[in-house]
């Protein structure tokens, strides 16, 4: 999916594009991080186990990936590329390997139904034991234009992830990662949107700080935007395609080893 209907930012391709992460590559590019995906896990019923005998039987006598270094990784289709970028091998039960921890992808609807997946994937995190979740926004999620579609679409956006904080905060007892506002390239970045992403930054970091260390914020913005506040054109998959490109993800992944270690 790219070019100018892509770069358009239609919520509809941006959905279309996360329902098949798990069927084919994207083609985004990058090498795995620490050795890519790793199959030190094993799963039960639920999908993912990492205590008892039985776990390690079934992991062939390997040691289970540990709870305690396993996050939920939550997000559409930039997420999935850079799940690709990490070198997943898009099998569900496989998570990648990163800075010491252990990745799983969980892919999320489109606004409203992403807030209902994200209480799915909290809770399944929880009944797992992993005690870590991340969470982010599609760009497709944002809207500029005018004033009224910017204040209407942040209304929605703090509405979403004041849901997700109850879900995985409040209710399942997890460390929440929230990833900040993806900027779109210049060719669709006005006024409005660059407010809208700037306040709903704001309203991210007044969470972080809310609930003391809780929550905590991924700054994908502050990396990969121009301080106009557009997508740095060697960030993007091209002028039209807000995606991200292999230089990006190597840039996010400087930011998340930072934050993991932190």
């Amino acid at each position: 999916m790219r070019g100018r209907m892509w770069g358009r930012a239609s919520i509809a391709a941006c959905a279309l594009l996360a329902g098949v992460l798990l069927l084919a590559p994207l083609g985004c590019g990058g090498g795995a991080a620490d050795g890519g995906a790793s199959r030190d896990t094993s799963h039960g019923e639920d999908g993912w186990s990492w205590t008892g005998e039985e776990a390690e039987e079934e992991n062939g006598g390997e040691t289970p990936a540990p709870a305690d270094r396993t996050i939920y990784m939550c997000g559409r289709s930039v997420l999935g590329g850079w799940f690709d970028h990490w070198g997943w091998d898009y099998d569900p039960m496989n998570p990648v390997r990163f800075d010491g921890h252990y990745l799983v992808y969980r892919e999320m609807d489109v606004p409203p139904g992403i807030a209902d997946t994200a209480a799915d994937a909290a809770r399944a995190a929880a009944g797992a034991g992993v005690r870590t979740m991340f969470f982010k926004l599609c760009f497709a999620d944002f809207t500029g234009g005018d004033e009224d579609s910017a204040r209407e679409n942040l209304r929605v956006n703090q509405g979403i992830i004041r849901d997700v904080v109850e879900s995985a905060v409040e209710e399942e007892g997890l460390t929440l990662i929230l990833g900040n506002a993806l900027p779109m390239v210049r060719e669709y970045t006005d006024e409005w949107l660059v407010w809208n992403h700037r306040e709903y930054n704001r309203f991210l970091e007044e969470l972080a700080v809310d609930y003391g260390g809780r929550v905590i914020i991924l700054d994908l913005y502050g990396t990969l935007a121009a301080p106009e506040g557009w997508l740095l054109p060697r960030y993007a998959s091209d002028p039209y395609d807000s995606h991200l490109s292999g230089a990006a993800y190597d840039a996010l992944d400087s930011e998340l080893e930072e934050v993991l270690g932190g």
